[in-house]
C-alpha cells in the first residue's frame, strides 16, 4: 500500500471518531434527563416490562455501538478491498477521456515542469499546459537541439553549435553563446549551467551563470586528468560532479571528481573537495540526486557519494550481467537486465540509494524510452506502453491507438497524458 493511499485510509479512521460513546451529547442529553427524573428516594422507577429506565439507555447505547462497529468496519472493508483492487490488479484497457490538437514540427520533445510541460524542436521552446494551451514561447534556430531539467529551470543548447538558452515557468531567463562547440549540458535550479566544449583534442569543462558569465573553466586532455564521459550540477548550483575516463598504458579506469563552488571549496585547489578512482570500469553517466546525494552509474553497477561539503561514497552495486537500460529519481534507482529464460524480455531490479534491492521483477515490455515519473515507471515506444508501480509491479500495459512520442504521470487517480504527433490524449486506465 503506498503512501498516498495511507494518508485517505487515515483521513476515513478520523472519520470514524463518532464511535466514541463519550463524546455522544445525544446519550449524555439522556442520562441527564434520566438522572433529574429520578425520585427523591433515589430508586428508579420500574416500567411495565421491569425494566428501569437506565436499564432501557443501557441496551440502546449497547445496540447503537454494535451499529457504528458495523458500519465502521464495512466502511473500513469497503476502503481496503478498493486499496488492494487498486495497487494490485493489473488493467488492460484505457479511455481518452479527452483530446486536444498537437501541431509541431517532427522531432519535438517535452519535459515535465512542474503542472506544465516543456516542449522544444530545432525551431523554438515553449511552454504549454496539460491541455495545450500555450503559456509562452521563445524562437531560435538549433540544428540539433539538447536540453537538460531541474526543477522548473531548463537549459537547451545546440549541439556542436554555440547557443544555450535557459529558461524557467515565466519564460526567458538568460541566453548565450560558447566560443567551443557543446557536446553535453546541464543546468541547477538556479540557472547555474554546466558544459563540455570540445576544441580538437582538448575537452573544456566550463560553468557558467544564466546570463553567460563564467563560474569556472577547466581544460582536460586523455593523458592528463582524462576524458569527461558525464557531469551534473548539483540543484542548488552550489557543486560540480564529474565522471573522466581514463588510459594508462592500455588499463582504463575512471575519475568521479567533485567540485565546490561554495564556501567549502575556496580553499581548495581547482574547487576540488573530493574524488574516488575505479580501476577496470567506465563510469558513463553521473547525476546528483539531491544537494548532497549523487549516483554514477557505470558498466557493471552503480556507486551512491554522499556528503554536503566534500561527496564520499557511501554504498556501491555491482552487477555479473550487462545492464540494458538504468532508470532512476530521488528515491530509487532501477535497472534492466536481458531476461534469464524465453518466457521473460527483461528483468527489472529497483534499489534504494543504500544500496539495497527493493525489488526484482521478471516482465514483458517493448519499449523505447523508459523514466520514473512521480513514484511510476514508464515504458513506452511508439506503439504502446507499459506502466509499472515504484516496487516493479506491473499497472497497466496496452497497445495505443496513435502513434505514442511521449507519456506523462502527474498523480493523477488512474490518468495518464499522452503526447502524439497530433493531439495531447488525456486517457485513464480501466
Amino acid at each position: 500500500m503506498n503512501s498516498k493511499w495511507k494518508e485517505k485510509l487515515d483521513r476515513v479512521l478520523e472519520k470514524l471518531h463518532f464511535l466514541r460513546l463519550d463524546e455522544d451529547p445525544d446519550l449524555e442529553e439522556e442520562i441527564q434527563i434520566e438522572e433529574t427524573s429520578l425520585p427523591s428516594d433515589g430508586f428508579p422507577a420500574k416500567d411495565a416490562l421491569g425494566g428501569s429506565l437506565r436499564e432501557k439507555l443501557a441496551r440502546s447505547r449497547r445496540w447503537l455501538f454494535r451499529k457504528r462497529v458495523i458500519a465502521a468496519a464495512l466502511i473500513v472493508c469497503i476502503a481496503g478491498g478498493f486499496i488492494l483492487y487498486n495497487n494490485h490488479h493489473e488493467f488492460q484497457d484505457y479511455v481518452i477521456t479527452s483530446s486536444v490538437p498537437n501541431e509541431v514540427s517532427a522531432g519535438t520533445r517535452y519535459e515535465t515542469a512542474g503542472k506544465n510541460l516543456y516542449r522544444y524542436n530545432s525551431d523554438g521552446i515553449s511552454c504549454v499546459t496539460r491541455s495545450n494551451e500555450l503559456k509562452w514561447s521563445i524562437t531560435y534556430n538549433m540544428q540539433a537541439p539538447i536540453a537538460d531539467i531541474c526543477g522548473n529551470t531548463m537549459a537547451v543548447a545546440e549541439q556542436q553549435g554555440n547557443q544555450i538558452y535557459v529558461v524557467d515557468k515565466d519564460g526567458l531567463v538568460g541566453n548565450f553563446e560558447t566560443l567551443l562547440p557543446i557536446l553535453k549540458i546541464r543546468v541547477s535550479r538556479q540557472g547555474v549551467v554546466a558544459v563540455v566544449l570540445q576544441e580538437d583534442d582538448v575537452t573544456w569543462v566550463n560553468m557558467y551563470r544564466a546570463d553567460g558569465t563564467s563560474i569556472m573553466s577547466d581544460k582536460t586532455t586523455i593523458s592528463d586528468s582524462g576524458y569527461p564521459l558525464d557531469i551534473d550540477v548539483s540543484p542548488d548550483g552550489q557543486k560540480l560532479a564529474v565522471s573522466y575516463l581514463k588510459t594508462d598504458d592500455g588499463i582504463i579506469s575512471s575519475d568521479v571528481v567533485f567540485y565546490h563552488f561554495g564556501s567549502a571549496g575556496q580553499t581548495k585547489d581547482d574547487h576540488v573537495v573530493g574524488q574516488e578512482s575505479f580501476e577496470d570500469v567506465v563510469m558513463p553517466e553521473i547525476c546528483f540526486v539531491g544537494n548532497s546525494r549523487c549516483v554514477a552509474v557505470s558498466d557493471r553497477g552503480f556507486v551512491v557519494f554522499r556528503g554536503g561539503d566534500a561527496p564520499k561514497k557511501a554504498a556501491s552495486v555491482e552487477f555479473d550481467e550487462e545492464i540494458v537500460s538504468c532508470f532512476h529519481d530521488e528515491k530509487r534507482i532501477g535497472f534492466l537486465f536481458r531476461g534469464s529464460t524465453e518466457e521473460y524480455d527483461y528483468r527489472m531490479e529497483i534499489y534504494n540509494y543504500n544500496g539495497r534491492r527493493k525489488a526484482s521483477k521478471d516482465i514483458n515490455a517493448e519499449f523505447e524510452e523508459i523514466k520514473i515519473e512521480n513514484g511510476q515507471i514508464l515504458m513506452y515506444s511508439d506503439k504502446g506502453c507499459s506502466i509499472f508501480t515504484g516496487s516493479g509491479r506491473k499497472r497497466f500495459a496496452a497497445d495505443y491507438e496513435k502513434e505514442i512520442t511521449d507519456i506523462f504521470y502527474f498523480s493523477e487517480f488512474r490518468r495518464y497524458l499522452v503526447v502524439t504527433r497530433d493531439s495531447f490524449d488525456r486517457i485513464r486506465i480501466s
